[in-house]
């Protein structure tokens, strides 16, 4: 504290930076901003690293927030009959076997196609889907 009082009182010139007359001046100089730049520059791009890392097991799961929905272009037919509602393994055969002939589903109403599923079904289901392309649709 008394270092303080004695760099605001002191006639020398304060290394080029500017700062007002008030005691607050010296902490409101152009390092503080570089240093907030720093810090908002760092934040952003951890935020970046956090959402890169929200990726999908083999079976479909995600691994992160989502990790209650399941990604219908990933999961297996036991995945999908034990997640979905009125989904048994028999339809959620035919949803893989769907998938595998047409590609990755590009939005769960496209689950209407697959035989024995019907808009009703889809809609029971809406919130528990989550639609994402495979790295290996396309190959």
């Amino acid at each position: 504290m008394i270092l303080t009082k004695e760099i605001l009182s002191s006639d020398q010139p304060t290394s080029g930076l500017e700062t007002s007359s008030s005691p607050r001046g010296l902490y409101c100089s152009r390092p503080l901003g570089v240093l907030t730049a720093l810090f908002f520059l760092a934040l952003t791009s951890l935020v970046g690293i956090n959402s890169a890392l929200a990726q999908t097991d083999e079976t479909g799961a995600l691994a992160s927030a989502d990790a209650a929905r399941l990604n219908i272009n990933l999961a297996d037919a036991e995945s999908l009959a034990a997640s979905l509602v009125g989904i048994g393994l028999t339809k959620a055969r035919e949803i893989v076997r769907y998938r595998e002939l047409h590609g990755d589903f590009v939005a769960i109403e496209e689950l209407a196609e697959v035989k024995g599923i019907g808009l009703a079904t889809v809609e029971k289901n809406r919130h528990l889907v989550l639609v994402v392309a495979s790295a290996m649709d396309g190959c």
